[in-house]
């Protein structure tokens, strides 16, 4: 394997471009950012990735070979690969990062900046910041389409989502929503976008093929984790000033059920079939494990201090 040093990013080449290991067989992998202990956990693996200063958010491509986080004060995201954990890259990208997302062929990642109004794009294959697009005041999260075609980006500075065409680089339209939008997630079929607001604390639901708001669900306290649920059955969402989940019934966008799970909820995603969901518990230390069958706990991990976002193939 060779080290390559190129100005400020450090790759570790032969791990990824035809020569990634064999993808783990488990349906669900679970990938924890642990904000409070500068590191990486995968789920059941009884080892820790070290990482840098206050990590953030994590993203994992659909195949699980590469893993991404965001170093939100060391203005990079790390890339580790997913199997072995091995560090391949620490990507300088813009001021503050925040969200990041691997799209769903797995080529390229979105970085959302919040201090630069900026989101950057990562070639997966290189590791490299390929282009670096304005976007508004204070981007938080984004969140790809099924397609790929197009990026909604959460605005918490002008309440509203900045929508992308990807193959043009540019912001074609915002879709105004709730006071500081900050997490955002979409249904398996691209037409409803979810957008979970910490201004005006509640969830916007938008019909993507009209523009148009059909609803908003008041929430509990914030700040707001949101996941639709890969059968599109659920959207989940957490608040970790309190210590519920509020689980809305996408059939009719009512709350069906305000689970509580503990103190300080805020990461939430679920399996790829759509059976578990996991949510972590940033000042428990815990990871809370939700059967989805009975909308109930069903146990507790430990997976380390500050566990604060959570990624699972297949779900981005």
């Amino acid at each position: 394997m060779r080290l390559r040093t190129v100005g400020p990013i450090v790759l570790l080449f032969g791990l990824i471009g035809g020569c990634v290991p064999a993808s783990p067989t488990a349906d669900d992998l679970v990938f924890v950012t642990l904000s409070a202990q500068q590191a990486i956990v995968p789920l059941g693996r009884q080892v820790s990735w070290p990482a840098g200063q206050q990590m953030t958010y994590i993203s994992v491509d659909p195949a699980g070979r590469i893993v991404l986080a965001t170093s939100s004060s060391e203005n990079r995201v790390y890339a580790y690969d997913a199997p072995s954990g091995r560090l391949l890259g620490r990507i300088p990208v813009g001021q503050t990062p925040k969200g990041v997302k691997i799209d769903h062929a797995g080529q390229q990642a979105v970085v959302a900046n919040e201090g630069d109004g900026t989101v950057s794009f990562i070639d997966l294959e290189t590791l490299r910041v390929t282009d670096t697009l304005y976007v508004g005041p204070t981007p938080h999260n984004s969140i790809f389409s099924p397609d790929d075609r197009l990026l909604y980006v959460t605005l918490q500075g002008d309440s509203s989502v900045a929508v992308v065409d990807l193959s043009q680089r540019t912001v074609i339209d915002r879709l105004p929503v709730g006071q500081a939008p900050h997490n955002v997630d979409i249904s398996p079929d691209g037409r409803y976008l979810y957008v979970s607001n910490i201004g005006s604390r509640d969830l916007t639901i938008i019909d993507l093929t009209t523009r148009r708001i059909i609803r908003r669900i008041p929430l509990s306290a914030p700040h707001y984790g949101v996941d639709a649920t890969p059968d599109g059955r659920y959207v989940l969402i957490t608040g970790i000033a309190d210590s519920m989940v509020t689980i809305v019934d996408t059939r009719d966008f009512e709350v069906v059920k305000q689970l509580v799970v503990g103190i300080g909820p805020h990461g939430v995603r679920t399996s790829r079939n759509s059976q578990t969901a996991y949510v972590a518990l940033v000042p428990q230390n815990r990871v809370a494990v939700l059967d989805l069958t009975t909308l109930s706990v069903d146990h507790y991990l430990q997976p380390g201090k500050g566990p604060f976002w959570i990624a699972i193939p297949g779900n981005p």
